[in-house]
């Protein structure tokens, strides 16, 4: 698994070097176009990076302030957030709260099924989880 997040992590940084490039916007009109594309393409790529991560990393979880999140999901929130601010200062990007909101959504949502899945796992094959 950790090598399909390796990879997957590969494309998502080819995907931002060309949302940044000027000459390779055309390729993204194409989604920004579709009804909801933009948002949905945000929900599922930044989704998927979450559940690959959480799941290379075994779905280990911190504690803050009694509550415990997962570490894949925080260090996805984490580089989601800088790359989306990071808009601000990229000539032919525009930061958009919205797209973020999307990002956290998929990071949560997918966050959450690969624990589940974890958990099952677990389940199924005696050990149940203690979380």
């Amino acid at each position: 698994m950790k090598w399909l997040t390796a990879i997957y992590l590969f494309i998502l940084g080819l995907i931002v070097f060309l949302a940044d490039q000027r000459e390779y916007q055309p390729l993204f009109r194409r989604v920004r176009e579709m009804p909801y594309g933009d948002k949905l393409g945000h929900l599922v790529l930044m989704g998927l990076f979450s559940f690959l991560l959480n799941t290379a990393l075994e779905c280990r979880t911190l504690r803050i302030l009694k509550i415990e999140l997962l570490r894949g999901s925080l260090i996805v929130a984490l580089v989601v957030t800088l790359e989306e601010f990071s808009q601000l200062f990229i000539r032919y990007r525009s930061f958009d709260p919205v797209d973020l909101l999307f990002d956290y959504l998929g990071i949560f949502s997918f966050g959450l099924l690969a624990y589940h899945l974890k958990r099952r796992r677990r389940y199924r094959a005696g050990a149940h989880p203690q979380l």
